[in-house]
């Protein structure tokens, strides 16, 4: 039997997946797109849990930005019980899809949430790694995500290929829908190909940074990860994993809602990660706001970011670009680098589950 990847192990073969996501895009996209290419889709849901209602919030960004779609990423159990999905009556059944994500394909929630599409007559697609799985016996059409199944616990390599696959979809979806040129299109598709080209080196400069600051950051008590636009949903991410793993208090924030209601939080113990995309006006201000996090609360502030600036040791300013859409690509490796070997750090153990009753969380039960 092979030997299980360690969280570390699972980051590492990211770039594996990622040229795997590029390379074989007519084999699990072919039907998806052709689908897409048929019908006047004009609304797309995303539900998901944990990791994956995380990656639902950037893909349904990528989805709208790309595609035209319109996107919501909601969480399974309100879009189960609480969600009008078409409350002005303007579109008609067969324009909304609903994509229910479960990387091993039995998320009792995101389970339920399919069902309850179904019930109201809206198309379903189950989007997992396992095509034998119960959501793809829910669900109109299955759609494999080719990352791979992961062993353990705290998923990294999974949410990271999810990103990637449904870029591809996205630009995939709107060249068959005449929604981009063939200029635009290839645009696209060669950013793509050069941030995987470039994605070893991501996930380098995170490790190299992580064990520069090892010391530091293994002291680590309580921390806030702040993001903003499409590294919102990044910031979220990277807190998950933080507290599933090293188990230590964090919050994430949008970049300036941070400077709302948590101050009085803050003090010379706290430790702030601060993501600086591209953004569209933000980034002018992220540059503001650091200098004032480390005068007003606390000097341990690290930033991340692929941008122009002068930092020092404690942050990691990344040698990759890539565009601010496939950049949470990028971006939350640090976190995923950063909560893995913080657990090695201190010895704990990532593969084995703290949860030991997994009779009622479906997603468990592997």
């Amino acid at each position: 039997m092979a030997e299980v990847l360690s969280m570390i192990g699972h980051v590492k073969d990211t770039t594996r997946v990622l040229r795997r996501a590029y390379d074989e895009r007519q084999a699990y996209g072919r039907q998806l797109v052709e689908f897409f290419a048929s019908h006047d889709i004009r609304k797309a849901y995303f539900v998901g849990s944990g990791t994956s209602h995380n990656a639902s919030l950037v893909i349904r960004d990528m989805f709208m930005d790309i595609a035209g779609i319109e996107g919501v990423a909601c969480e399974p159990t309100i879009f189960a019980y609480h969600e009008d999905v078409n409350p002005n009556g303007i579109y008609r059944k067969d324009q909304i899809v609903v994509f229910g994500l479960s990387q091993h394909g039995d998320s009792s929630s995101t389970c339920a949430a399919i069902k309850a599409a179904k019930a109201q007559g809206l198309f379903t697609i189950g989007v997992t790694e396992d095509l034998t799985s119960y959501i793809t016996t829910i669900s109109d059409m299955p759609l494999h995500l080719v990352c791979g199944r992961e062993e353990i616990g705290p998923e990294t390599r999974g949410y990271t290929e999810t990103l990637m696959q449904f870029y591809i979809l996205a630009i995939e979806i709107a060249r068959a829908k005449g929604r981009i040129d063939k200029a635009r299109y290839e645009k696209l598709d060669d950013d793509a190909r050069q941030l995987i080209a470039n994605f070893d080196a991501v996930i380098s400069e995170s490790i190299a940074w992580f064990e520069r600051n090892q010391e530091e950051l293994v002291k680590m008590y309580k921390s806030s990860i702040a993001g903003y636009g499409i590294n919102f949903p990044t910031a979220q991410e990277g807190r998950l994993k933080l507290m599933e793993t090293f188990g230590q208090p964090c919050m994430y924030y949008e970049m300036e809602e941070q400077m709302h209601g948590p101050l009085r939080a803050y003090g010379p113990d706290n430790y702030m990660f601060v993501i600086g995309s591209e953004g569209k006006q933000e980034y002018a201000r992220f540059l503001t706001l650091i200098p004032y996090f480390k005068e007003a609360f606390t000097q341990h502030v690290f930033v991340v970011t692929a941008e122009k600036y002068e930092g020092t040791a404690k942050d990691l300013v990344f040698t990759v670009h890539t565009t601010d859409v496939l950049s949470p690509i990028m971006y939350v490796v640090t976190f995923q680098v950063l909560a893995a070997l913080l657990c090695e750090k201190i010895g704990k153990d990532t593969k084995v589950s703290p949860i030991k009753n997994k009779r009622l969380s479906g997603h468990m039960t592997h």
